[in-house]
């Protein structure tokens, strides 16, 4: 779900969505938010804006699992 520029409408299923993502990760780490939120299928510049940090932001919590 890439994010929508200014001023473009987002529908009704995307809004969904971000809703359930933001709800299923209340009161997580931030790493560990973006790592479920890219199980889940959200994108990386999505996850970034919902847990608002950098688009590659989910990119690098993966890879952090990974090492750690």
């Amino acid at each position: 779900m890439p994010r929508k520029p200014r001023g473009e409408a987002v529908d009704s299923m995307e809004k969904l969505a971000r809703v359930v993502g933001i709800a299923a990760t209340s009161g997580m780490d931030k790493e560990e938010a973006a790592r479920r939120l890219l199980g889940a299928g959200f994108d990386a510049p999505t996850i970034g804006a919902l847990l608002d940090v950098g688009p590659n932001f989910a990119n690098v919590a993966k890879l952090r699992k990974k090492k750690g």
